[in-house]
């Protein structure tokens, strides 16, 4: 007779099934960026850090400018919050070691406790073979690649992965202090905040929970201080969201300069790739919000998905689309749990082909439509 299993056995396999998923996709990824390195102009440190790695590793090296951006088309730092430049600078420097180096260590750190994270998360909610096909869903996500990259991602998706299995948990203090990091790193920690509020407005409501509230009280901290930071850095406490404006000419417009974008460049053959992109990821993104509505998840969890695909759609930063799509994570538990043996064999497949040009493409390219 087989010993059974405890529920601490049970995660310590997961997580060694997580450790070989995530492991294989890194190296995937890792030998793309080696590829194009190769068959490029790009070093292999300038291949895994393009683009808004070239602004984090700017904040590295010296920090932030004072001054707000005011003329249209001038894009500032000021726009990328502090988080994962800070962490990257206070593991670089003091050993000297290359900021490009730490902050891909740093992101596929973060990218592999998100894995862990997220496979405990499913395991709770679902079943040890779904954990196992959402982890794999996730490691070889189309746009995974980030986790690997001079990114913030894979830190933001590790600390809102802590949040909501805190938040189940009701391990207040712990989905606190996680937002609160969150919210350091990345603006749309926004949902988190909203998260904890829901939780424990229900804890208190259902329960009594009074403790829940250092939840909610904790959350905004990280996106707290950096503005009080701006304010005295810049003289203004809104550089951030003038940085997204006028810079980057990025803001909440109900996805109407995302509508308008992608209609531009339908028809050009050079963008026809990322048109198709879109469209799948779309097509994608509707199928799993089906499913989810069809699992009825815990409703932090609904929170949570409904506010992340909202701020990625209603926003706009169309080429950013498919990459702010993996925050919504837990969309990939239900299409798990519905889609397995060849069809999720076929499903890994393509997701994998896609990860691997749409990689390539990022980083051979010297421009991106805006």
């Amino acid at each position: 007779m087989s010993p059974v299993r405890t529920g601490t056995d049970a995660r310590i396999s997961g997580s060694w099934r997580t450790v070989v998923a995530y492991g294989l996709s890194r190296i995937y990824v890792f030998a793309i960026a080696i590829g194009v390195a190769i068959a490029s102009r790009f070093s292999l440190p300038e291949v895994l850090s393009r683009w808004d790695g070239g602004w984090y590793l700017s904040i590295v090296r010296a920090g932030y400018p004072t001054v707000v951006p005011t003329r249209p088309g001038t894009p500032s730092s000021l726009a990328f919050f502090p988080g994962f430049p800070l962490l990257v600078r206070a593991l670089s420097r003091p050993i000297g070691l290359s900021p490009v180096l730490v902050g891909v260590v740093v992101a596929t750190a973060a990218g592999l406790g998100a894995a862990i994270v997220l496979h405990r998360l499913a395991s709770d909610l679902s079943v040890e073979p779904t954990a196992d096909r959402t982890v794999i869903l996730f490691s070889f996500f189309p746009t995974a690649f980030v986790l690997s990259m001079v990114y913030a991602d894979a830190l933001f998706l590790f600390l809102a992965a802590v949040c909501l299995v805190a938040l189940i948990e009701r391990r207040w203090l712990l989905a606190g202090v996680a937002t609160a990091a969150a919210s350091s790193v990345r603006p749309t920690a926004l949902v988190l905040v909203a998260c904890c509020v829901w939780a424990a407005a229900e804890a208190i409501y259902r329960r009594r929970q009074w403790f829940a509230l250092v939840a909610p009280a904790l959350a905004p901290i990280g996106a707290a201080a950096y503005f009080a930071y701006l304010r005295v850095h810049t003289g203004d406490a809104l550089a951030f969201v003038k940085a997204e404006d006028v810079g980057w000419n990025r803001r909440f417009d109900l996805g109407v300069w995302n509508v308008r974008s992608v209609a531009r460049y339908v028809g050009d053959r050079r963008t026809t790739f990322l048109i198709l992109v879109f469209a799948v990821v779309l097509l994608d993104a509707a199928v799993a919000f089906w499913l989810m509505l069809r699992w009825r998840p815990p409703a932090v969890i609904a929170v949570y998905v409904v506010g992340i695909v909202a701020l990625t759609v209603l926003a706009s930063h169309p080429v950013s689309l498919p990459r702010y799509m993996l925050s919504a994570f837990p969309l990939l538990i239900p299409v798990a749990d519905n889609v397995s043996g060849r069809r999720f064999t076929v499903l890994v497949v393509a997701s994998a082909v896609l990860l691997g040009m749409l990689f390539t493409i990022t980083s051979v390219s010297s421009h991106l439509p805006p």
